[in-house]
This record gives C-alpha cells, structure tokens and sequence, in this order.
C-alpha cells in the first residue's frame, strides 16, 4: 500500500472540508445520524425540554461523525511521520464543531425556558462482536 505524503494529507483534508462543507439535506443528515448510532444521555437536567431535532444540532453532529469516520478511515493509512500533523489538523477541526455544538440552543421554541442547567454526553455506541 502506497503511504500518503504531507502534500497528500493537506489535499485530502481540504477535500474533505469541502465535502463538509456540502451537505445533504436534513432528513438524509438525520437517518445518518442514526445509523451511527449516537447516543445522548441526560448527566444533569431534563433531556425532555430539548429539541434534539433542531437544525443546527443535527448538522453540527453530522458534521463530527463523518469526522470521526474521516479519522478512523485515513489514520491508520497514513505513514506515521504524518500522522502527528494529521492529528493536529484533525484536532483544530474538531475543537470547532465541539464548540459549535456547545453553542447550539435545544430549548424547543413554543416552550417557556426553564431556568436549569443541562449537561448531556454524547458518544457512539460501539458495535459489540457476538460471540461463536
């Protein structure tokens, strides 16, 4: 397997960025969502006072699993002189839609804002192997 360079890794990033950057509609973004099973789970608060099919939440998750998938698909590929860069890159793209993410308002429009404090984790459910 030919091993990518550093001019390769900047071109497939910035690719990648623009695939980012196009995104499919919202409900193709959701069933995606979905089938990388992300979960959210309430630390502190009420998760029923969340618009988790707001707009902005769904594509700013969207955006960080393909990230993700992005990572876990070329790291590995890479020659390990490129992997620190790749992982700086990686990590300055990710730190942005993290903060986006911690931006983004849940509270559903029609409801009065309650005056709580939410805290929720969210993470991939990883595949268990069944055992033979």
């Amino acid at each position: 397997m030919k091993r990518k360079t550093n001019k390769d890794i900047l071109a497939m990033i910035s690719n990648f960025q623009k695939f980012l950057d196009n995104k499919p509609p919202l409900p193709i973004m959701y069933a995606e969502i979905q089938m990388m099973k992300f979960k959210v789970r309430p630390i502190q608060g009420d998760l029923s006072a969340v618009n988790l099919k707001n707009e902005q939440f769904i594509t700013t998750l969207w955006s960080l699993g393909k990230l993700d998938e992005f990572f876990q698909k070329e790291f590995y590929r890479l020659d390990i002189r490129y992997q620190e860069l790749f992982k700086k890159v990686f990590d300055s793209i990710y730190q942005r839609y993290q903060n986006e993410l911690n931006r983004i308002s849940l509270q559903w429009e029609k409801r009065p804002a309650k005056e709580s404090f939410l805290e929720v984790e969210i993470f991939k459910d990883k595949l268990s192997k069944k055992a033979n």
